[in-house]
Formats: C-alpha cells, structure tokens, sequence
C-alpha cells in the first residue's frame, strides 16, 4: 500500500515539475536561438531602431509563403507578436525611425537587389473609420552595407503619446529565389521614461504622416 502511495505522490511531482516548467515557458520572452529561422540558408537580421531587443523573424520561400492558409497565417501572426509583453522591439520615432536589415545566405553576408518592403500599421483603437494602413517601399542602403527603412507614424494621432503596432514583411531574392520574411515591432513617439498613464487627449487629431 506505501509503494502504491509513494508511486502516486511521485507521479504527481513529477506533472507539477512539468506543469510549472511549461507555464514559464510559456510567461517568457522568446529565446533568442528561436527568434531568427533560416530558410536554405538564407535570413535577414533586423536592427530595429536603437532597441537592443530582437524581433521575431520568420523567412519563407515567397510561393509558399503566399499559399499559407489562414490557420497558418494566424499561427505565424500570433508568433511574430511575442509571448508576453515586451517580447518584442520598439523603434523609438524621437531617437532613430530607422529599421536595418543585414542579409545572409549559408553564413555569408549577401546583398540582394532592392529589396522591398511593406508595412500593414494598425490603426489607433480612437479611430473608426480606419482599419489598417499598407506602407509599401523600397531598402536604402547605409555606406556600410547595410540595407535600412525610415518610418513613419502611420496611424491617426489622438493623444500626446501614442504606440502603434507595425507588421512587417520584406521581399527579397537571393541565387534566383525569391524570399519573405516577416516581423512585428511596436513604435512610439515617447521619451525614455515617459508615463503612458499621464497622457493627454490632443483637441484635434493628427492624420497620419505622409
């Protein structure tokens, strides 16, 4: 009967150990070996603003890439946005509206040929009429190589402070095949320090830069 009983108790430490393991998985930020895929050997890392964060870059094969279905679209969507809040990067519009972006194919730094960028802003909770703005561009390159993107705010202003949520994919070929990869970050008009709950409603909004 002990046996039996200590076999029990056993069992239930070890799925305790197991349940608390998973749920701080699960509350954690993203590891960053899982924050960056490589598809053939082929990633683009992202500088995002002067954030020491990595975004949450998924690269495909474009063909596939547009032939997800929307079960997997709202998987890579969901993943992109990070576990917690905070997971990932803010471009911090008031030091650096600057993204960079290094590409890479087997280890080796590659520089493809304009790649192209589009951005799908959210729109501010504030607003009804607009649902989601499409940004669409293409990479500027710095004098050291590096590819970069400026951006802008994209959704109507109602307050002194305001966050909004960007959607990213950039378009890109390499040895003849064409890639996507795709991140989410926030951006933010916001100094270091600044309260979010002291904000103030602006009198009269300001459309979005252009």
């Amino acid at each position: 009967m002990k046996s039996k009983v200590a076999k029990v108790f056993a069992i239930v430490i070890i799925l305790t150990i197991i349940l608390f393991a998973a749920i701080q998985i699960y509350f954690s930020p993203t590891p960053n070996f899982r924050r960056n895929n490589s598809m053939n050997g082929v990633k683009v890392n992202i500088q995002v603003s002067n954030d020491e964060r990595k975004p949450i870059v998924r690269t495909f094969e474009r063909e596939k890439f547009e032939n997800l279905s929307e079960k997997e679209i709202m998987k890579l969507r969901d993943t992109i946005d990070g576990r917690i809040e905070g997971d990932i990067p803010c471009i911090h519009l008031n030091e650096d509206n600057k993204i960079y972006f290094t590409f890479e194919s087997g280890g080796e730094v590659y520089q493809p040929e304009i790649p192209k960028i589009k951005i799908f802003a959210s729109a501010s909770h504030y607003d009804d009429k607009q649902k989601q703005r499409v940004i669409e561009g293409e990479l500027d390159r710095l004098d050291d190589g590096r590819y970069y993107f400026e951006t802008k705010r994209y959704s109507t202003q109602f307050e002194k402070y305001f966050l909004e949520y960007l959607r990213i994919e950039i378009y890109y070929t390499i040895d003849g095949v064409d890639y996507v990869s795709t991140f989410g970050t926030f951006q933010d008009n916001a100094n270091e320090g600044t309260d979010f709950f002291n904000n103030e409603t602006l009198e009269k909004p300001i459309p979005p830069e252009e």
